[in-house]
């Protein structure tokens, strides 16, 4: 069993899906203010549903981390499904951090849904305030 520490050493070492894809049907940007984290998503869309994922931008360890853990379960979730995603979700699929750090493990999650709002034209924008 991995402690918190190294579940964020191993996940920021060896990054998943870090690349620009290729012609992705929409793609998103978040900025953290707190910590001035700076991401880019990158997301092909098919019958509804998320094909592909991948991201690029400048992050800090627990940002770099939690985005890879996201890559790992987003993958042909349905749009629908995503855009119920929050916090709650990625707590659970990634690990409770203090209140400071929040903001970073769900910035990749917050730029992937407002690439999904502005995919589907439902003039909405999520906030960090929405996830949290």
């Amino acid at each position: 069993m991995f402690t918190a520490a190294e579940l964020i050493q191993a996940y920021s070492k060896d990054p998943l899906h870090r690349y620009q894809m290729e012609s992705p049907t929409i793609q998103g940007h978040q900025v953290n203010s707190v910590c001035w984290d700076s991401i880019d998503v990158f997301l092909r869309i098919e019958e509804d549903s998320l094909s592909e994922w991948s991201r690029e931008g400048e992050t800090a360890i627990q940002t770099t981390a939690a985005a890879s853990m996201l890559s790992e379960v987003i993958q042909w979730e349905k749009v629908e499904t995503i855009l119920q995603r929050d916090y709650e979700f990625m707590k659970e699929i990634w690990l409770d951090v203090s209140p400071r750090r929040r903001r970073s493990i769900i910035s990749a999650l917050l730029a992937t849904k407002n690439a999904l709002h502005e995919f589907k034209k439902d003039g909405i924008v999520e906030t960090y305030d929405d996830l949290l």
